[in-house]
């Protein structure tokens, strides 16, 4: 998890982009960030059971799918874990993939906190 601490929650750089593509609109930008929040807590909730039934193929598609809207919001820790994930699989390390798919979930609480204050 340390090493997921260096990692910016949100992204400065695509966070100004969307209020550049919204052209500053606040309640275009929290619609984005709404649309976000009940489309990852399917995918989050996805992780959860796939990790209680250890199950590869919903971990890996759960995970991908949620590493991909992450960064579509800035999300970069979120993805960056999500993507961890992922890779593990692809390198053949299914329990580190296990692993580090747990810390999916402070991570996502983090990031719905901070959204909810924006």
């Amino acid at each position: 998890m340390e090493d997921y601490l260096q990692i910016d929650i949100l992204d400065d750089e695509t966070m100004e982009m969307l209020r550049e593509y919204t052209q500053g609109s606040p309640e275009l930008i929290t619609d984005l960030i709404d649309s976000f929040e009940p489309e990852s807590s399917v995918l989050v909730a996805d992780i959860k059971k796939a990790l209680e039934d250890k199950d590869e193929a919903l971990l890996k598609s759960s995970s991908h799918s949620l590493s991909g809207i992450s960064g579509s919001i800035g999300a970069l820790r979120l993805r960056a874990v999500c993507s961890d994930t992922e890779n593990s699989f692809k390198s053949g390390n299914t329990e580190q993939a296990f692993m580090i798919a747990e810390i999916i979930f402070p991570v996502y609480e983090e990031l719905i906190a901070i959204l909810k204050t924006m």
